[in-house]
């Protein structure tokens, strides 16, 4: 059962199940972690890929390949191979140390996922969420303007919220059969291959396509070319990136290349 105390900040109850004071967004000292928490993760390579993508991640600069049996020194990936999942990390010499390979596609996105956070975290960049400190302010009204801030980037952006956002926003991507042409839907646009390239439609081919939809993964059989390998797509990519400034002093020379992982 969970025990209720005060708010040394407002004074508003608190019960020990809140990390944060429901009034103010202060940190509760006497938190309970509980035993089971729902916590939105990328389980799939495809999620993960979303996950970077919203946060505005310049992968390549991060020198992490994500779907990609990346073969040069100096980078973190995953891949699926037949019916494996392959998580690798190309050391500065260039070989390879293999962290996992198996049929677990949740268990390899997460290890990969762990890595890319702990990398992050190691250069002051919080992308899940920069944890809340213990400290006592020395400027109460300045402490708790920084705690809603931090609040509203935690619970609706950089955390789960901005996951399930991505979750929702990209459920439907990927290629779409209509009228035996191919299309790729990526969040609310739709995009056809013009045979020297994908180009953005100026609306979508058909109101309900759902029933249309012909998969995530890229078939040569189709007639076009890959979306995820065109340069619109990588476009996309680097639009996302140009918006966010966590990442523009990220320089790859400060992971240990040299060791397994």
């Amino acid at each position: 059962m969970a025990s209720t105390g005060k708010c040394e900040y407002c004074g508003s109850t608190l019960l020990s199940t809140d990390r944060l004071c429901p009034q103010c967004g202060a940190p509760n000292p006497n938190y309970i972690e509980p035993m089971e928490r729902t916590v939105f993760l990328p389980k799939t390579i495809e999620e993960l890929k979303e996950y970077c993508a919203e946060r505005g991640m310049p992968l390549l600069r991060m020198r992490f390949f994500i779907g990609e049996n990346f073969q040069e020194p100096k980078a973190f990936g995953i891949y699926k191979d037949g019916d494996e999942y392959v998580v690798y990390k190309n050391k500065a010499n260039g070989q390879r140390a293999v962290r996992y390979r198996g049929p677990d596609e949740a268990y390899a996105v997460n290890e990969l996922f762990e890595k890319l956070l702990e990398e992050c975290h190691n250069r002051g960049i919080y992308p899940d969420g920069k944890p809340v400190g213990d400290e006592k302010p020395s400027n109460k009204k300045s402490f708790l303007k920084k705690l809603i801030i931090l609040y509203l980037v935690i619970f609706l952006g950089a955390a789960g919220g901005s996951f399930l956002y991505s979750h929702i926003a990209h459920q439907h991507d990927g290629y779409y059969q209509i009228n035996n042409n191919i299309y790729y839907h990526y969040g609310d646009d739709w995009y056809a291959d013009s045979g020297s390239g994908w180009y953005e439609l100026d609306t979508e081919p058909v109101a309900d396509y759902e029933d249309y939809y012909v998969g995530s993964d890229y078939d040569s059989d189709w007639g076009v070319s890959d979306f995820k390998q065109s340069s619109t797509y990588q476009e996309i990519r680097e639009s996302h990136s140009s918006d966010s400034s966590d990442y523009d002093s990220w320089d790859s020379s400060d992971t240990d290349w040299d060791s397994d992982w």
